[in-house]
């Protein structure tokens, strides 16, 4: 009867340490997903809220000085209140909100609406020492005759 060449001690252990090594690269991966995964989630939730926000703050944009002021909070409007936009899975409030105001060389008047978010992070903090990573999203809309629409 011949030995099997598996049963070798040097195979078996050459093998494990194989393994051991491809599931510590695999476990990493899949921890920087979950955490790569949330941190475009939660971008996704704030690219909505701008789109949103910017359009709302466009239909109130004319061009004029007093309009900057209803387009600014007509841009926090969505914000705040019982039927607030938020991101984290609909459980954080959205703060950091700035808006900006252009005019095109067409004359036609647009409205940026910029949101950043803290989003803790939980896997990263190996490579990064930090408790959070800033997340952000930006719209423009422009207003035209037939209303507003997005244009970044």
């Amino acid at each position: 009867m011949g030995v099997c060449r598996s049963s070798r001690p040097g195979r078996r252990g050459f093998v494990l340490i194989v393994t051991c090594i491809a599931l510590t690269i695999l476990l990493a991966l899949a921890v920087l997903g979950i955490d790569i995964g949330r941190m475009l989630m939660i971008r996704s939730e704030l690219q909505v809220f701008t789109d949103a926000a910017a359009l709302n703050a466009a239909l109130e944009f004319d061009g004029t000085e007093p309009s900057k002021t209803r387009a600014r909070t007509a841009a926090t409007s969505l914000a705040t209140g019982p039927n607030a936009m938020k991101w984290d899975m609909g459980t954080q409030p959205i703060t950091q909100i700035t808006t900006s105001f252009n005019t095109d060389s067409t004359g036609l008047p647009s409205v940026r609406v910029n949101a950043s978010v803290p989003a803790p992070v939980i896997f990263i903090r190996v490579f990064q020492p930090a408790e959070s990573t800033l997340v952000a999203a930006a719209s423009v809309a422009r207003k035209s005759a037939e209303g507003a629409r997005l244009v970044q």
